[in-house]
């Protein structure tokens, strides 16, 4: 099994290991440390679809790329991933927009206030 996340809080995913009847291995990165990394995490708070946003697409606008993900709830072999979805936005240094498509149909757009390596929540709109 393999899970991916943001074990240290660096910003950077480090990863958890684990054979069968064998310990976990914990495998930290220390990308961040050698290098300026740039990072947005988003966490999902479904209102009418689900609590946890199961089945949205997010795309993260950043310089002059998007980033899209789906929130399929899959991440790791014969393991979950911990949430928020996680954007590595490589030499962006802003992000200009956030838009997630609720499985429901309804739309979030965010424009204001957006920073890059921070956590950003997104709820449903009701």
């Amino acid at each position: 099994a393999a899970a991916a996340f943001d074990l240290d809080q660096d910003g950077d995913l480090d990863l958890v290991t684990n054979e069968f009847n064998a310990e976990p291995q914990v495998l930290l990165s220390d990308l961040a440390q050698r290098r300026k990394i740039h990072f947005l995490k988003i966490l999902l708070h479904g209102t009418a679809s689900n609590r946890n946003g199961l089945g949205a697409t997010v795309r993260v606008r950043a310089g002059k790329r998007v980033f899209t993900k789906y929130n399929d709830g899959k991440s790791g072999y014969l393991s979950q991933s911990v949430l928020p979805l996680y954007f590595g936005l490589g030499d962006a240094a802003s992000i200009e927009r956030i838009e997630v498509d609720w499985p429901s149909g309804r739309k979030s757009v965010l424009t204001r206030g957006l920073a890059i390596n921070r956590a950003v929540t997104v709820s449903e709109p009701r």
